[in-house]
């Protein structure tokens, strides 16, 4: 028995004695400039051991006593050492403030591999707009700022990167739109709602140029726009803009409607707080009408949203959340010219009976339940869901409610070794009631998973696969692979990318990826007309594959105390089995083709658009960008600009599809062009600041050829059409076929530290720019905006 308490108490001894030897290290880490606590942040001792800040900034290191030196290492901020002396038992406070990188180079970006990474990191080509530019320019829809992005089209609402996307109207989308990394796509037509996103709470927009469809799935094939909304810093925020603009009369003043100047106004407000340092709170909202620069395209809308993240007091990482955006609107939906000579009035005239313009009603509304859970080794589990509901009510029966709910789980375990896993499973149901789709659900299951491994802190590398599954009603989409001798109801992709840091500020990458899009209910059972437009539905349209590859150089610049980088990348993208909107003759099964009657008021109910599986599409180019902000003397100037250079071509048109084409001679898929140009840069002087933004593009050389020809042709003759589609069209491309140039300015005066006005001028030069067929843009457009920050 002596010799038991003998031992206890030999252990007890030199437990008092370990703890004795042990000493700790602790403090906060700030922002210089903000003096907003920085979470995450690597504190290393230099045995590899250490800590990370918490939700507050604040970290905690156990260690034995002596001279240590520690490490601070933060995505975006320099890397800083501090030698330290701890004696044993001795509690050490170390605060430190960490000043942000000066390099372009190192901004955070997620969207890429859904973990934070520097840009120079990130093996594909990628974009980020950030919020003073939306700020700046008076930006009430993200579709605008979405279109001043290098490399990046908007036609009529249908986004479009390195001209991987030509146009179909409300149906469909090559490119992926996410708020906060989940999708915002209509359940639907698959398309999506600009003036839904909650434009007054954006932290930044990141744009990933090529096939994303391992991390992000269908829909991803052209690419990913990721739109990050904020939460509370330390202090609590409040923004308010009002702003109020007219529309200029045409250069044509034939095209000129009004007596009175149109006009639009509206105002954002933005609020953001923390609540007993666990509890943030952001809450937003706009209202919007404008009287429209086209006749009875009218627009008045109101939305509201907030985001709350509660982090728990009792479970250390922790926390849960509800986001939640809600929007009613209502207006005249304009379709068409009346003619050439009359751009800015509706095909059909003002008469409720005849006109083309739908009077609608929408309300849509997003709830994003979500929960994440931080493991002390280092795992991430998090569990984000979301359900999106559309309402459309209109005057033209084609009223749609449509129901998206989605959810995914992720599993993220980052290594010491500097390996990355992230898997997860991905879940999603649409259902649709619907006029003009009809009934319909849709069913989609997906799992996915990705390693990301950085050597020597200089080379990563990047694998990826995923596999989808995808049912709309009782039917299976199973596509076909290896010349069909394969097939599987479950879609494999993969994907695989390098980048390699050849000097200090220069980095090399190479990127291969595989993306598909299923065909949503809109393109698959649409069926409709609006004037003398029919479109046909299509249940056996079949999905759409492709591949995209790159290679590119990121090259630091620093000029003064400017810094920025400069981007190049060669690109070659190709899909197979497009999916395309093709005009043509659609007989019932009623009607052989043998026997077609030659009256065009019978034939004509079989005359118009359907989505077809054509064929093979080829683009491959060069992306050059320019992107940096700093002072240069005394001016502060801010630059993103780029030229893309696309050859958009059918490889293997056959026949059938060639002769589609308005240009048949040339092989330009349709709706695509040549030579894109986007810049934006501001100087900021003491209280002032002066931007200018320009937008260019060359000819659209390729449309449907029955815009152009209006004729359909029949066995050995045809039926022409006249001007029935889109009058004038043939005569206004062909006085109008140097493509197209649009230049913004703006000017703004900081009143006070919290207040700004400024004065917006878009489309300085008052061109008169067509998008699709029968859609002109508006004329110049005056604005003034005041805002107050505090």
């Amino acid at each position: 028995m002596r010799k038991i308490y003998y031992f206890i108490s030999v252990f007890f001894l030199l437990s008092l004695s370990s703890f004795a030897q042990e000493a700790t290290i602790k403090g906060k880490l700030i922002d210089e400039t903000t003096k907003e606590s920085l979470i995450g942040v690597n504190v290393i001792l230099e045995d590899g051991t250490g800590a990370a800040t918490d939700i507050d900034g604040n970290y905690e290191i156990k260690t034995t006593p002596g001279t240590h030196t520690l490490t601070f290492k933060y995505i975006g901020y320099t890397k800083e050492q501090m030698v330290i002396t701890v004696a044993a038992g001795e509690t050490k406070n170390l605060n430190k403030s960490l000043k942000t990188s000066s390099t372009q180079l190192n901004m955070v970006v997620v969207s890429a591999s859904k973990f934070e990474q520097k840009i120079g990191d990130v093996a594909v080509s990628m974009e980020v707009i950030k919020p003073e530019l939306i700020e700046n320019k008076n930006t009430y829809n993200v579709e605008t700022a979405v279109d001043q992005c290098p490399g990046v089209t908007v036609m009529d609402g249908q986004v479009s990167i390195r001209g991987g996307s030509g146009f179909a109207y409300g149906a469909g989308s090559r490119v992926l739109l996410m708020v906060d990394d989940l999708p915002l796509l209509a359940g639907d037509a698959g398309d999506v709602k600009w003036n839904f996103i909650p434009v007054e709470n954006i932290e930044q927009i990141e744009v990933i140029k090529g096939a994303s469809s391992v991390l992000f799935g269908s829909s991803a094939l052209n690419g990913v726009i990721n739109i990050r909304t904020g939460f509370p810093k330390d202090k609590p925020q409040t923004k308010v803009s009002y702003y109020h603009g007219i529309y200029d009369s045409p250069d044509r003043q034939e095209l000129k409607w009004w007596d009175n100047t149109p006009f639009y106004t509206g105002m954002n407000f933005f609020h953001s707080r923390k609540i007993e340092k666990n509890f943030d709170l952001v809450v937003g909202g706009s209202l919007f009408s404008d009287q429209g620069y086209r006749e009875l395209e009218e627009e008045h809308r109101g939305r509201i949203n907030f985001n709350t993240r509660y982090r728990s007091k009792k479970v250390e990482g922790l926390s849960y959340g509800l986001n939640v955006n809600a929007q009613t609107s209502n207006g005249g939906l304009f379709l068409i010219w009346e003619s050439d000579s009359t751009v800015y009035s509706p095909y059909g005239g003002t008469h409720p009976d005849s006109t083309t313009i739908s009077e609608y009603k929408t309300y849509r509304t997003s709830l994003d339940p979500y929960i994440t859970y931080y493991t002390k080794n280092g795992v991430k589990h998090s569990l984000r869901t979301r359900y999106f509901n559309t309402t459309n009510r209109n005057n033209t029966n084609q009223e749609s409610v449509a129901d998206f709910m989605y959810a995914e789980y992720q599993f993220q375990k980052r290594f010491d070794n500097q390996l990355t896993i992230t898997s997860g499973l991905v879940g999603n149901v649409s259902t649709v009631n619907s006029q003009l789709y009809g009934d319909h659900k849709g069913n989609n299951v997906a799992f996915f998973t990705q390693l990301d491994k950085k050597y020597w802190d200089r080379f990563n590398i990047s694998l990826g696969f995923r596999g989808e599954y995808f049912k709309i009603d009782t039917v299976e989409i199973i596509p076909t692979f290896f010349g069909d001798t394969l097939s599987t109801p479950i879609q494999p992709v993969v994907r695989a990318g390098m980048t390699y840091q050849l000097f200090e500020e220069t980095y090399l990458r190479a990127s291969y990826g595989q993306g598909y899009r299923f065909p949503s209910i809109g393109e698959k059972f649409v069926a409709t007309s609006v004037g003398p437009l029919n479109i046909f539905p299509n249940p056996n349209l079949q999905p759409e594959r492709g591949s995209s590859a790159e290679i590119g150089i990121k090259q630091g610049l620093k000029v003064g105390e400017w810094v920025g980088y400069v981007d190049v990348a060669a690109f070659w993208t190709e899909y197979t089995d497009m999916m395309e909107f093709t005009f043509g003759l659609y007989l019932p099964d009623s009607v052989g083709p043998s026997f077609i009657p030659t009256d065009p008021g019978y034939v004509f109910n079989w005359v118009g658009f359907r989505a077809e599986n054509v064929q093979k599409a080829q683009i491959k180019g060069i992306d050059a960008t320019i992107v940096g902000s700093g002072n240069l003397g005394k001016v502060k100037t801010t630059i993103l600009a780029g030229y893309t250079y696309m050859n958009p071509i059918s490889p293997d048109a056959d026949s059938a599809y060639l002769a589609t084409y308005s240009d048949t001679v040339s092989n330009i898929l349709k709706y695509r062009f040549n030579h894109l140009i986007k810049g934006d840069i501001q100087f900021d002087y003491k209280k002032w600041s002066l931007g200018f933004s320009a937008r260019y593009n060359s000819f659209i050389e390729n449309i449907d050829k029955t815009f152009e020809d209006l004729f359909i042709p029949i066995n050995n003759g045809g039926i022409p059409l006249g001007d029935f589609i889109v009058p004038g069209l043939p005569d206004y491309r062909d006085e109008r076929n140097k493509g197209d140039a649009v230049f913004d300015l703006r000017l703004s005066h900081q009143i006070t530290p919290s207040s700004k006005l400024a004065f917006i001028v878009n489309n300085a030069l008052n061109r008169e720019v067509m998008g699709r067929p029968g859609d002109v843009q508006a004329p110049r457009t005056y604005a003034f905006q005041y805002s107050l920050n505090f």
